[in-house]
Order: structure tokens, then sequence, then C-alpha cells
């Protein structure tokens, strides 16, 4: 009996040494942050749920301004009656200014902040990012985890590539690639997502739309799902076709040499998801056509978006990397100094392997 009592009473002790848990309704629990630049000031935003009775939430906004970076979260905790948790932070939200001006300073407290985890989504605001998450707020009703929720479905389902903060991070500090980050807009009472916000050294220099950015997850290797529109012509009728990706691979190859040359070669295999009533497609001719076509057209757009990133010298494909993998004695420097002058070729092939429940 004695050592019942024993094992109950250290049990007892070992709880009492835990740290003591918090209470969610005792806390203010962030779930999205956003920072913006604005007339020589800081401006830090958080939007966290107040707890009602039962299970119903009501997204709430807490905001100030400061002359750094450093002291935003301090200042939020002098403006809330409960403590601050960052823990359950699911978004970093940067405005468009504030990205311009570059969000080195944010990702460096992020990534030495272990109570953010690694799969904590970041994203750039075409305007302000308290008035994006503000816009949520007021909207939304209850959802605090909207815009986290809205990037992750758009990587599972549809055209934006896999990424987070540890994804940018590596892409950050990594020699030969550059970040990008998903893009948000205003349109009238809603936020939308855009594309993706181009970085080069911590500042934003661009963006691409959805469309490219469909390309993009397919360059960047072994992706499932995504669409893409297609312009198609035949004896003078013109049309789009809705091109499914069900799974795309590409492999790059390096020719060295006084003019050194990246061939990308993307195989697609895809479902044709919507036609023009006019195109026959299970006619050998018309299908042979409308393939030809399609890749004809990837391999034009995938030029077009491999000569933007040139021009822009930044490289989100991690071409460099790539380059580094194949080059002995690698300069990163010298080698983006011919950055914009390297040849890239992309190489298209699609395997249509349905074209809808008529076929």
């Amino acid at each position: 009996m004695w050592r019942t009592l024993y094992s109950i009473f250290l049990f007892v002790f070992l709880l009492a040494g835990c740290e003591s848990s918090r209470i969610v309704d005792q806390v203010q629990i962030i779930h999205a942050m956003g920072y913006d630049w604005k007339n020589g000031k800081y401006i830090g935003t958080a939007i966290y749920p107040t707890f009602r009775q039962g299970p119903m939430t009501k997204p709430d906004i807490l905001t100030t301004e400061s002359s750094t970076t450093y002291d935003l979260i301090p200042r939020l905790s002098s403006k809330s009656a409960l403590p601050i948790e960052e823990g359950q932070m699911r978004l970093v939200l940067f405005g468009k200014s504030f990205a311009k001006k570059g969000i080195t300073e944010i990702v460096h407290s992020l990534a030495r902040n272990n109570k953010v985890g690694s799969h904590l989504q970041l994203a750039v605001a075409k305007g302000d990012a308290e008035e994006l998450l503000r816009i949520t707020a007021e909207t939304t009703l209850s959802d605090t985890l909207y815009l986290s929720n809205l990037v992750e479905q758009n990587i599972r389902e549809m055209n934006l590539p896999n990424t987070n903060l540890h994804i940018f991070l590596y892409n950050y500090f990594g020699k030969g690639r550059d970040p990008f980050l998903p893009y948000f807009e205003k349109k009238g009472n809603f936020v939308k997502l855009e594309g993706l916000a181009l970085f080069n050294d911590g500042h934003y220099v661009g963006r691409i739309d959805l469309r490219q950015s469909f390309l993009v997850k397919m360059l960047l290797d072994q992706t499932k799902n995504g669409v893409y529109q297609i312009p198609i012509s035949r004896n003078k009728q013109k049309g789009r076709v809705l091109l499914e990706n069900l799974f795309a691979t590409s492999r790059y190859s390096f020719k060295k040499g006084k003019q050194p040359v990246i061939d990308i070669h993307l195989h697609i295999r895809a479902v044709i998801r919507d036609y023009p009533t006019w195109l026959d497609l299970p006619d050998k001719r018309a299908f042979k056509l409308v393939r030809n076509q399609m890749e004809k057209h990837l391999n034009k757009d995938i030029t077009a978006l491999l000569s933007y990133f040139q021009k822009k010298e930044i490289d989100p494909l991690g071409i460099g990397d790539f380059v580094r993998s194949h080059t002995r004695n690698w300069n990163e420097k010298s080698f983006y100094q011919q950055y914009q002058q390297l040849t890239i070729r992309p190489h298209v092939k699609i395997d249509i392997v349905q074209t809808g429940i008529g076929e």
C-alpha cells in the first residue's frame, strides 16, 4: 500500500512541476500577422479569434506602429488585456511597400522564433496588409484562418507551387535560387489569390499571375493538379481548351561550352476538361492538331516566363543551383553576371489521357 501511495504522490509532484497550461479564452491567439510600411512608420496588424459562448468565434484586429520592426509584437501586447500567443500563427502577410523595402528582418526573426512552425505561410498583399486583414475579418464571419487555408487549398488542388516558411528559407539562403510567395489582391469586398510575388535578396521585385504560377509549379517537378487555358484554332475557327494536369515531371540537362545551354524537358499527363463544340476530339487528326498546338503554346509561354525571370535577374526555378551541381568550382557571382544571356530551352510533351465523358 505504501508503494502505491508513494507512486501517486510522485505522479502528482511531477504534474505540479509541469509548465502551467493556458486556457484558450485567457490568451490572444494570433492566427495572422500583417506588416506594412506607411508614412515612415512600420505598421503591425494581428488578427485573432475572440471566443463566444460555445464553439462560436469572431475575428478581431489589433494594430500598432513603430519606428522599427522589433517591438511591434510587444506594442501589440500593450494594447491587449490578455497575453499574446504566437504559437498558432498560420500566416504572415507583407504589404507591397514593406516587401519592396525588404522582409529580411522579419524572416530572420521568424526563423529564430521557436514558437512558430516551419509550415507557417508567408504572403504579399498588393496594397496594405492591414486592409486585407480587415476585409478578411469583416467578410469571413468566423474564419480567422481564411487566408492561410486559401493558400493551402490552391497548393493542393490548383496552380500554386508548394510554399511555406521552410521552403522560403531554403530558397532565400540557398545558393543559386530565389524565393517566391503567394500574392493577394483586393477585389471589391473580398481578397483574392492572384499569383506569385517574386523576390531578389529579400526584396519584392515583381509578380506573375496564377496562369504563370501553374508553369512554375510544373517546372519545379513532379506536380499534380492545376488548370491551364490554351488557345487553339482549326479552319479559321478559334477557341480555347482547358487543360487539367494529372501529373507533370520536369528534367533539366546542361550543355557546357562557350555558350552553355539549359534544356528543360517537361512531360505532362493531362485531361482536357473543356473544349469548343466545333472541335471533334475523337477524330485522330483533330486530336493530334490540338495536342501539337498545346505543346507549341506551352513552349512559347514557358520561354516568355523564363525571359521575364532573366530580365528581372531572379531565379525562382533554381537554375543556378542546378548548374552548380554539375559544375566544379561554381561561382554564384560570375554565373549570374551571365544569367541574362543564358540560353534556356523548354521541350514540352503532353499525353492526353482523357477528353471527357463523351470520349
